[in-house]
């Protein structure tokens, strides 16, 4: 990055901020790591799981990812977005030195979201594909050197490190071009290792036994991982921003890149823990929104059909004498308060309509003397008049 002294006020420029763009990513982005990280690992306290290193290396991804992000709204509320020229000296070293410590932490993050996956698939393969144990552990392996590798290389820019964000200082600042190839080294690195934890689990689960539907969900979601990929080789593209001596303008794409890596690698680093829960939660939403929209359609039929008569409050149903049991569905036999009258039907005159039935579970099912499988259900009938609604209740049993 050039100093800010290097930069020749523009009469030309407007005050412009368009930071605004990168604080709702930044914000919709914390929002998603909180809830992915905290119901993965709220749902395993819940059901007593034993957390593994994934778990805890997500956590540790989920910390330094809100570090970064606390970093980038103090970089934003100080002139991130805007033109240097319209800084004060203040605000510039502040933008630089906000700009320098999210580039290290992003570095920390991403690390600990792909040793977290590489633990992830060892969990799921266990003692199979013992050759895929080493090709595991080898990336993990990479993944570590070239995350200190590039810290290191980020902490030797300068000396004193200050020196990055305080010019007047006495010091040496490595040139730009050696920040920018570092860039370039470990993104190409990094690419490696992210197509590998995106497509290793087509290899992994190829011959996995399940549903081709629920199959393809779960390479949908590993697979998912190649968009932090496209993040990454899209910021190459800018990284020639990082000559521009306007840096709080000019680096806008390359850390809006950035931050759509690290946090969205820590999302989809949780989605295959938490989609078995996510996929109950749905499926017990449309279970209530249906009962609900039963409940409903039944309520409206109701009323319609109680303005639609006008009869006696006191009318019960009519009681025919049958002989024995029909086999008609939906015949009843009548039970009274303590005795059972055999061979009754209910007969309904046509303006009375049953309200509810329900199943005792307590009662439910039973044998009288005769090994019959007895049911016993509750149903309301009611009759209405214009200003008076009667309700009469029956206890009742399927032969």
């Amino acid at each position: 990055m050039s100093n800010q002294s290097d930069l020749k006020f523009n009469p030309d420029l407007v005050d412009i901020n368009r930071s605004k763009g990168y604080f709702v990513l930044l914000t919709v982005f914390t929002i998603l790591i909180v809830l992915s990280t905290g119901t993965r690992i709220a749902n395993k306290l819940y059901y007593r799981l034993k957390h593994g290193v994934d778990d805890y290396m997500i956590i540790v991804a989920l910390a330094v990812n809100l570090a970064a992000n606390i970093l980038e709204y103090q970089s934003i509320d100080a002139g991130f977005g805007r033109h240097l020229q319209f800084l004060d000296n203040q605000q510039a070293s502040t933008v630089k030195k906000l700009s320098q410590f999210t580039i290290l932490l992003a570095d920390i993050s991403l690390w600990a979201v792909k040793i977290s996956i590489c633990f992830f698939l060892l969990s799921l393969i266990h003692n199979a594909y013992r050759l895929a144990h080493w090709v595991i552990y080898g990336l993990a392996t990479i993944t570590t050197i070239s995350a200190t590798c590039q810290a290191i290389f980020w902490g030797l820019q300068a000396r004193p490190l200050d020196k990055l964000w305080k010019p007047e200082i006495p010091g040496s600042v490595s040139n730009t071009e050696t920040l920018v190839v570092t860039i370039i080294t470990f993104t190409a690195i990094n690419s490696v290792t992210d197509l590998f934890y995106a497509l290793a689990p087509l290899y992994f689960f190829r011959k996995l036994q399940i549903d081709l539907r629920k199959k393809l969900i779960l390479y949908g979601l590993t697979g998912s991982g190649l968009l932090v990929f496209a993040s990454s080789i899209i910021r190459v593209a800018y990284v020639k921003d990082f000559f521009d001596a306007d840096y709080s303008w000019a680096l806008y794409r390359v850390y809006m890149c950035t931050i759509v890596e690290r946090n969205f690698a820590e999302v989809i680093a949780d989605l295959p823990t938490i989609f078995p829960l996510l996929r109950s939660l749905r499926s017990k939403a449309r279970e209530f929104f249906s009962r609900l929209s039963s409940r409903t359609s039944r309520s409206g039929s109701n009323g319609q059909s109680a303005r639609n008569h006008n009869t006696s409050p006191s009318e019960i149903p009519r009681i025919r004498f049958n002989g024995p049991k029909t086999d008609r569905f939906g015949d009843f036999d009548l039970y009274g308060e303590d005795l059972r009258l055999n061979s009754n039907t209910v007969e309904y005159p046509e303006d009375v309509f049953p309200l509810r039935q329900t199943l005792p579970q307590r009662n439910y099912p039973r044998t009288d003397d005769n090994k019959n499988i007895m049911v016993n259900t509750t149903f309301d009938v009611q009759s209405h008049r214009s200003n008076a609604p009667a309700q009469q209740r029956g206890d009742q049993a399927v032969v």
